[in-house]
């Protein structure tokens, strides 16, 4: 009995640490995800790119654009699509994984070549379905969903098949606010 007791206990301890990938749903519910998971989910089927340490995935589907993004930084990582010029009426997603492991991601519009707004204080809407990611070594990773066609003013209308100007860049500092480290571009077709 006290094996059984002891396997029970080491199992029910490897799955505790097994399960540190937390989604956070559009509807406000959270889920964990184990991390032998998360690589099946997260990286299938997906396209990719990587610019100057940035790395780009994408899919699509009927409805949504489907994004993993990682940069070489325990801060900010953002991935624009589609600007007139640098950021300017881009649709910006930028997010980090703050100490306590949480990830902060938000929803925002270029509003100039220098500068960009989350979409909410503009009056649009935040159209970010899930998301996720983690922090490991060094490098930060999100995983979002977003829709090809929110209907808000301050997105872009995405098409399958169509090429698309898009923006990378990450920052060393948990926040929305600080300077990249690093920004660049790439073309892609979704």
């Amino acid at each position: 009995m006290k094996k059984y007791m002891i396997f029970m206990l080491i199992g029910l301890m490897a799955a505790l640490y097994a399960t540190d990938m937390v989604v956070n749903y559009a509807n406000g519910d959270m889920v964990s995800i184990p991390v032998d998971q998360v690589e099946q989910i997260t990286f299938e089927q997906y396209e990719m790119v990587t610019v100057e340490g940035i790395e780009l995935q994408w899919r699509t589907d009927d409805e949504f654009l489907y994004v993993n993004v990682s940069a070489p930084t325990t801060g900010w990582v953002a991935v624009g699509f589609d600007p007139t010029n640098q950021m300017a009426d881009a649709n910006i997603i930028i997010g980090y994984v703050n100490d306590g492991g949480e990830v902060i991601i938000r929803d925002d519009f270029g509003t100039s070549g220098t500068s960009h707004a989350s979409d909410e204080s503009l009056g649009g809407m935040d159209d970010i379905a899930d998301h996720y990611g983690m922090e490991e070594n060094g490098t930060t990773m999100l995983h979002f969903r977003i829709p090809l066609n929110s209907g808000d003013m301050y997105d872009k209308v995405l098409v399958p098949g169509n090429n698309y100007n898009i923006i990378l860049a990450y920052g060393s500092a948990d926040n929305f606010t600080g300077f990249h480290t690093m920004a660049t571009g790439t073309n892609i077709d979704l």
